[in-house]
């Protein structure tokens, strides 16, 4: 599915190196990869505008589902939350609202 809110192109890439950069800054191992499959995911399922717990928990239950598993460090509710919390900020300093993102 395309992304179709304001998140996508340049600022989509924009968000997802810069929210990959503050994961690695808190210690948190991920591939960048993951954080656009994040991302992108939670469009593709209609769930970006859910509250993060349940953003997350879905998504992990979706990748479970399609087989996605990363090694060493897990894919966890934890981590996913993570995500979608500096997702926020990013939204916040682009003025953009998650519900349009």
């Amino acid at each position: 599915m395309p992304l179709t809110g304001r998140l996508q192109g340049r600022l989509f890439t924009e968000c997802a190196e810069w929210v990959w950069e503050q994961l690695q800054e808190e210690g948190i191992q991920l591939q960048g990869e993951l954080v656009e499959l994040i991302l992108v995911t939670e469009r593709e399922l209609g769930i970006h505008t859910a509250p993060l717990d349940v953003i997350a928990a879905t998504l992990v239950e979706e990748f479970e589902r399609r087989g996605i598993s990363t090694r060493p460090y897990p894919v966890d509710a934890r981590v996913v939350r993570a995500v979608l919390e500096w997702e926020d900020d990013f939204l916040g300093f682009a003025n953009i609202p998650r519900a349009d993102s």
